[in-house]
């Protein structure tokens, strides 16, 4: 074997080339729920404010997570995030509007 195949196969002939890793929607997903996390310590700062707000208040993680895992290539991550941060705001829009509808002032 000439000395450039043993670079392109490698010694013991497997080729050397390797697959890039676009990351999974799964991380995705658990990087946003970790991150939620981070709205309880802030919740009781707020006087539970945040969760009220928390479809805009995750846009200060969630945006900041979409950019890197973007710049670094994990286009599953990224979808991952987008699906778990669409999710909350639609769940937290639909909470927060059926608490404002039972508590209305009569």
């Amino acid at each position: 074997m000439s000395e450039e195949e043993l670079n392109k196969n490698g010694a013991d002939g497997e080729s050397m080339v390797e697959a890039r890793s676009t990351g999974s929607i799964a991380r995705g997903v658990g990087q946003v729920l970790l991150f939620h996390l981070l709205q309880l310590p802030l919740a009781f700062m707020t006087f539970f404010l945040s969760l009220a707000v928390m479809s805009v208040s995750q846009l200060a993680y969630v945006i900041p997570a979409l950019i890197i895992a973007r710049r670094k290539g994990h286009e599953e991550t990224v979808k991952g995030i987008i699906i778990a941060a669409s999710v909350t705001a639609l769940l937290n829009t639909a909470c927060t509007g059926y608490v404002f509808y039972n508590f209305k002032i009569q």
